[in-house]
């Protein structure tokens, strides 16, 4: 007897084999609707075909009423090209694996998103103290921190053809028919050793970067931490003018995040997306420690700055304030002269 599975792998399997997009179309379609009726968690949310008109969507989860409380919409779209045009919209794709029978694309936009301003991370002293122990490096190692993330966390949407479209991303970037300036990125932590002991996995959309998921290693106390404020450092350094975190958990908070909600961040990122003169990229092993030192001077002068703009305020305040109480009691004065000169005529 012909099980689920093998319906679906007779109809999905050789995607790459086929002959024509139109014919893939059709084996998807037919995939899709079988899902649709043995599911009603994918019934009951958008399926985007090949071919889907992605910012009609985008504007329909950002404006339309009846879409306002839903975060997912599914695919059984693979197709490099067509997770880049969805992270270009805003939709952040993770697969899964219903029942084991189908691998399902599954690009989400919650109601909000947690955002990091790339010099408003929080350094501790441990994070400073420890930094001088790691360098960062960017796309070297992309196997490893993908075997790293899937290691700590379990291969979660991990699965193998998000791995693989990931992977094509990462060498050879975007090939579509748009102009995005696009890439998959895999963000290194190294000890002194060159052993890799933390790890970031993510994506620049124009000059917005996107983390996806990260690791650290067990026993490699502040690693984790330390990586992060150094790719914060790294991202301001190349021109990046803002973190996108992802899903709101309060260690994002924690570190300096702050909440938006669908709106303005889809507003805010369309307005960065198309910048092309940011490029995520090392040349080679860069401090950890002068990474974090660079970010956390840069914060000192904001702060300085800042502090100057106060001051220099509060003194204009006293100034506004010592002038209207002279104006006050000049007319006091004045009142008074005048009452007594009443009364002595």
């Amino acid at each position: 007897m012909t099980s689920l599975a093998d319906i679906f792998d007779q109809l999905l399997g050789k995607q790459d084999e086929l002959d024509g997009d139109s014919k893939r179309r059709r084996q998807q379609d037919s995939a899709a609707r079988i899902l649709a009726k043995v599911s009603s968690w994918h019934a009951e949310r958008p399926y985007l075909r090949p071919g889907v008109d992605l910012g009609k969507l985008t504007r329909s989860f950002v404006f339309d009423k009846k879409t306002e409380d839903i975060s997912y919409c599914w695919s059984l779209n693979f197709e490099p090209n067509f997770f880049a045009e969805l992270c270009y919209e805003g939709f952040l794709s993770i697969c899964s694996y219903p029942s084991k029978v189908v691998y399902v694309l599954m690009p989400w936009l919650d109601p909000e998103r947690c955002v990091l301003e790339v010099d408003a991370i929080h350094i501790s002293t441990n994070v400073k103290r420890r930094s001088g122990k790691y360098t960062l490096t960017v796309n070297t190692a992309f196997d490893g921190v993908v075997a790293g993330c899937i290691e700590q966390h379990g291969e979660s949407w991990l699965h193998p053809p998000m791995q693989k479209l990931l992977k094509v991303l990462n060498s050879k970037g975007y090939t579509g028919q748009k102009k995005l300036h696009f890439g998959i990125h895999s963000i290194e932590l190294w000890d002194k050793d060159k052993r890799l002991v933390a790890g970031d996995l993510g994506y620049s959309v124009g000059a917005v970067y996107t983390s996806m998921t990260g690791f650290r290693k067990e026993g490699t106390v502040g690693a984790g931490t330390i990586q992060l404020v150094a790719t914060c450092s790294l991202l301001k350094e190349q021109g990046f003018k803002w973190w996108d975190l992802g899903m709101v958990m309060k260690y994002k908070k924690e570190l300096g995040a702050h909440v938006m909600s669908r709106k303005e961040f889809i507003s805010r990122l369309h307005k960065d997306r198309d910048c092309s003169d940011v490029t995520l990229a090392t040349a080679e092993h860069i401090s950890a420690k002068h990474l974090v030192q660079k970010l956390r001077l840069h914060q000192q002068e904001l702060l300085s700055s800042e502090g100057k703009r106060t001051c220099g305020g509060e003194k204009e305040d006293m100034k506004q304030s010592v002038a209207a109480s002279a104006t006050k009691d000049s007319h006091k004065n004045s009142t008074a002269a005048i009452s007594s000169v009443d009364e002595e005529d």
